[in-house]
């Protein structure tokens, strides 16, 4: 689990790794195929990833794809058990909590909001599971004090937004010049302001490159294309390769680690024009294998309080 506490033996100043390296792989929704697709690519390379379930989904259940809950978008015959959950888990790799019916929490009342983030965690719970990490539905809500509040009563972290790096001390923009409005205006990682109110951090909003969310602009500039097509493909992984390379341009300082890209997928597969196909993700996870990558989980960072960064355990 991530430790919340101060590490005697880790500082600010001394964050250091023997690589310089590193990703986070991260998967949404729990999709079947993430388990009989991208578990065994996963599983000849050697890596762990993060899982966020959104327990509705399932067992044969359905999840909400609309704001107001009225289309019941995803059915079940497309999702995990919990056998395939727990297996997951019991090889090492992170489950953590995606809501109960993927809502869009700013449209919630109160008692509804707290309904979707405090019952996916008991509902987690009840399967031997311990989530510390919550993400936002739909990155919608990370700049909502309200939707923050609910999730910081119930969680120690969030994910909600995207950029091509996570800065461990969300200093990106000001002490790194990573220009991107994702770290614009976090110049201070306190969670909490001076009243107790969460803020729009790193430790409330962790944030993610979505490989679904650049496909689907790929597509969108490249309308005569094949979705999955070897040119759609090769520019795919041109740019999966400038994510995870940018961090080198950071990291530069004697294994010093200072920023992480976390990558995002859902679908794995070809049902979608956005999916990933299993050849292109067999692809991604063999150049990390063969370029010396350190692929971590999210409970692999721990987090200092006093000083509100995290670091890699």
């Amino acid at each position: 689990m991530v430790s919340t506490t101060k590490d005697t033996d880790t500082s600010k100043e001394n964050l250091t790794s023997a690589v310089d390296k590193t990703v986070i792989i991260l998967f949404d929704r729990g999709y079947k195929n993430q388990f009989t697709n991208a578990k065994p690519i996963l599983d000849k390379y050697g890596f762990k990833a993060s899982f966020f379930i959104i327990c509705s989904f399932v067992n044969g259940h359905g999840y909400y794809r609309l704001s107001n809950g009225s289309e019941l978008a995803h059915k079940g015959d497309n999702a995990m058990d919990w056998k395939h959950v727990r297996q997951l888990y019991k090889e090492g790799h992170d489950i953590e909590s995606h809501g109960m019916q993927h809502r869009d929490l700013r449209k919630l009342s109160s008692e509804k909001l707290e309904h979707e983030i405090a019952e996916s965690k008991e509902c987690l719970q009840e399967h031997g599971l311990e989530p510390t990490f919550f993400q936002i539905p739909n990155n919608r809500g990370g700049d909502n004090s309200t939707v923050l509040k609910m999730v910081s009563k119930y969680f120690d972290f969030a994910l909600s937004g995207h950029s091509r790096l996570m800065f461990l001390n969300c200093d990106g923009w000001v002490n790194h010049g990573f220009k991107t409005q994702s770290y614009k205006y976090q110049y201070d990682c306190n969670p909490f302001s001076v009243d107790g109110t969460p803020t729009r951090t790193n430790k409330f909003a962790i944030k993610e490159w979505s490989h679904d969310r650049e496909h689907s602009k790929l597509n969108n500039r490249n309308p005569e294309l094949a979705p999955h097509g070897s040119h759609i493909s090769e520019l795919l992984f041109a740019e999966f390769l400038r994510v995870v390379q940018a961090q080198t341009i950071y990291n530069n300082n004697a294994g010093k680690i200072v920023s992480i890209p976390i990558l995002g997928y859902h679908f794995i597969g070809d049902s979608t024009s956005y999916d990933t196909s299993e050849e292109l993700f067999d692809k991604e996870m063999k150049y990390l294998h063969d370029n010396g990558y350190k692929v971590l989980t999210l409970t692999d960072l721990g987090y200092e309080n006093e000083g509100h960064y995290f670091y890699i355990k």
